[in-house]
């Protein structure tokens, strides 16, 4: 769903019925949101996942699929309906536990890999929930970091970013991505792309994690992965031995960030007091000068780029999203109408639906793990 998650920070202070299949070819124009009834009915979701931040989503072949719970330290395993089946995991630093579980994907069609944030390391299990083991990760013996997204590729192997600082102005914050990827076997890794970004330093530091960059890394083929960072407008191809095969580039204008945008991003037309908070620290606050490329980016079930509109820099919380062919070719450009739901931007495709969190329009903020297909409007 579409909403902002905004931190300002005092710095140093503070079987299914059948359903037609997702379009075989995208029309520009509307589609419209059809949630499958049957799915998860029994599942109390906002229970499992007390909120919407825990987004990750791994599958396996038989649409069985893995969810990872931050809070309590988690991986649920559903079955293709969305019946939960069980749950694996704890909070804590031992062999098994995971303090802060987040991306994760099946490796080979055996292995789960769960990043786990809060310990700095991979967590594997065997696809019954039963831990495997333990990796750690960095070069050469050096520093272990966290990881921010990752995806399986399989021969072993998996590629996934990790986030830095790096030396800048002292009135700057300077941040490096670096995307690597990693053979389970041997230990190795290899550095295939970097992206540098940076914000201002202020008293009051504003974060609105829309307007950050970020990594988006999807398996596209037998020996391909999509890289992308919505700080640039390029997104690539690499091989699993890390040679960039092809890329193309965006035909984007970059937004300048404003204050009435930072008034947007916190609800400041729905919550008063929050304008008038930013109002009394104003002169505190500097705020990013472009908005990043795009929102977000997502490969779907057939192979195609969804690139989603960053609409909050036109003042909008629609969902959009141009489809492009992997060499680059736009094949349409798409406004989601979500019907009776909250704004949605899915990620998630298997097979013949879409998945994300779905929100009842004016409702009591309770939510669900939904799929769904898109229907011409």
């Amino acid at each position: 769903m579409l909403r902002a998650i905004v931190f300002l920070v005092a710095m140093g202070m503070l079987g299914p019925a059948p359903q037609p299949d997702l379009p075989a070819t995208y029309k520009s124009g509307k589609v419209k949101i059809v949630s499958d009834p049957a799915f998860g009915t029994g599942t109390e979701w906002d229970a499992l996942f007390k909120t919407t931040i825990d987004k990750w989503t791994a599958f396996l072949p038989d649409g069985s699929f893995f969810r990872t719970a931050a809070a309590d330290g988690v991986v649920y395993k559903f079955d293709a309906e969305g019946n939960l089946i069980k749950s694996f995991g704890r909070k804590g630093q031992g062999p098994g536990d995971l303090q802060n579980p987040g991306a994760l994907d099946v490796l080979d069609a055996k292995t789960l890999v769960v990043n786990d944030a809060g310990n700095r390391r991979l967590s594997l299990f065997d696809l019954n929930g039963n831990f495997v083991g333990t990796v750690k990760l960095g070069e050469g013996g050096g520093p272990t970091y966290s990881v921010l997204t990752l995806a399986a590729m399989g021969g072993n192997k998996i590629v996934y970013a990790v986030q830095e600082g790096r030396t800048g102005p002292p009135d700057v914050i300077a941040a490096r991505y670096r995307v690597l990827i990693k053979d389970l076997a041997d230990g190795k890794e290899t550095e295939v792309a970097v992206f540098d970004w940076e914000k201002p330093r202020s008293k009051f530091m504003v974060r609105v994690m829309e307007w950050e960059p970020a990594v988006f890394l999807a398996r596209a083929g037998p020996d391909q992965v999509l890289v992308a960072c919505s700080g640039t407008p390029e997104i690539a191809l690499f091989s699993f031995s890390g040679e960039k095969l092809s890329s193309f580039k965006l035909d984007t204008e970059r937004t300048k960030i404003t204050w009435k945008h930072l008034e947007f991003a916190v609800n400041a037309d729905r919550e008063p007091k929050n304008i008038e908070f930013l109002a009394r620290n104003k002169a505190d606050i500097k705020l990013p000068e472009y908005f990043p490329c795009f929102s977000r980016l997502a490969l779907d079930a057939q192979g195609r780029v969804l690139v989603y509109d960053l609409n909050a820099a036109r003042f909008s919380r629609e969902a959009s999203f141009r489809v492009f062919a992997a060499g680059g070719q736009l094949l349409a450009s798409v406004k989601i109408d979500p019907a009776d739901y909250e704004p949605v931007m899915p990620v998630h495709f298997w097979r013949n639906f879409a998945y994300a969190y779905l929100t009842k329009t004016g409702g009591d903020d309770s939510f669900a793990f939904a799929r769904f297909k898109f229907a011409a409007d």
